[in-house]
């Protein structure tokens, strides 16, 4: 058998490409189901669409990236192909150890690709995700990454801080009811009163608002109550916008000396790009928190190299490391 593996991230691809790409997916997965002889499975998270192949040998995996880079060349484009154990097993760890996440060592992708590897039908990549997480749990521990706690809603919510330094408490709506949704509500800071808006998941919005002191909404309901809030996150796994400028339309002029903070954390984005003209509005997106991410990975440098550096080790530690890992 032979692995090799094809994907986009938030790196290579910009998130108009990844929007473009993720509205694919199904069309993707026809594909690698109609060719498949001897297993596949597809990684698709905010940040990145991977699919992770089988082949009989150098040439059918070569010839299957071929087909597909002619039948996908967006994703082609922007795409980082890895051939080979030792090549699929090296991303793997990186990723699951969170080296190659936005955030850097976060743990939020370990939990996703745990619970991704139960749903592989592929024996062979099942077993080699198996090694990976398994591997990357002692080198999260060994390189102190698993220390940290920092997290997406932990920078968003210090981001909010500094942008509202003269306010004691602030009003947040968070849009959807997903696991992003649930880790603000996780990190919620007591000065932060949090609505949590919902079409078709009102009860977990619910409980979500339940757990946090807040209150739950209808996503129509969001007309309404917007002009008294300072921040709106979106999080949602819907393929179209969420909010629109009719969502917005009761916020006036003057709202320039009450500016509304925009946190788009979707992939295809919820909210229209073209609300950022707006009198008083800050809209950022995943690509747009770049900075964010960065000061924090710089804080990371030295946890990160040394992860690095764990990882090269378990693959000098022979074949037959790498090759177990696929049995």
């Amino acid at each position: 058998m032979y692995f090799y593996l094809i994907g986009i991230d938030y790196k290579r691809a910009p998130i108009d490409v990844r929007e473009g790409i993720y509205r694919e997916r199904k069309a993707i997965a026809d594909f690698w189901r109609d060719i498949d002889s001897q297993g596949h499975a597809i990684l698709i998270t905010c940040n990145r669409l991977e699919v992770y192949g089988v082949a009989l040998d150098p040439d059918d995996a070569f010839s299957n990236i071929r087909r597909f880079s002619e039948r996908f060349p967006d994703f082609a484009k922007y795409a980082y192909i890895k051939y080979g154990q030792a090549q699929v097993f090296r991303h793997s760890l990186r990723l699951a150890s969170g080296l190659e996440s936005q955030l850097r060592g976060e743990k939020e992708i370990l939990k996703q690709l745990d619970i991704w590897r139960h749903a592989i039908l592929s024996h062979s990549i099942k077993n080699m995700w198996s090694s990976a997480i398994s591997i990357s749990k002692k080198i999260r521990s060994a390189s102190r990454l698993e220390e940290d706690n920092d997290n997406l809603a932990v920078l968003i919510f210090n981001d909010i801080r500094n942008r509202l330094r003269e306010s004691k408490t602030y009003n947040i709506i968070v849009v959807g009811t997903g696991k992003v949704a649930e880790i603000i509500a996780k990190n919620r800071p007591p000065e932060a009163h949090i609505r949590f808006a919902a079409h078709k998941h009102y009860k977990k919005a619910e409980k979500l608002a339940s757990r946090t002191g807040g209150t739950a909404i209808h996503l129509e309901d969001i007309p309404d109550t917007v002009t008294g809030a300072d921040v709106l996150i979106c999080a949602t796994s819907s393929p179209h916008y969420v909010i629109t400028r009719s969502h917005l339309k009761a916020l006036t002029a003057g709202r320039r000396s009450h500016p509304l903070y925009i946190y788009d954390l979707a992939v295809p984005r919820d909210v229209e790009s073209e609300i950022a003209v707006l009198d008083g509005i800050f809209l950022q997106n995943l690509d747009d928190l770049r900075s964010i991410f960065s000061r924090h990975n710089e804080s990371k440098r030295e946890r990160v190299r040394l992860a690095a550096e764990f990882i090269e080790n378990v693959l000098k530690m022979g074949e037959d490391v790498v090759h177990n890992a696929y049995l």
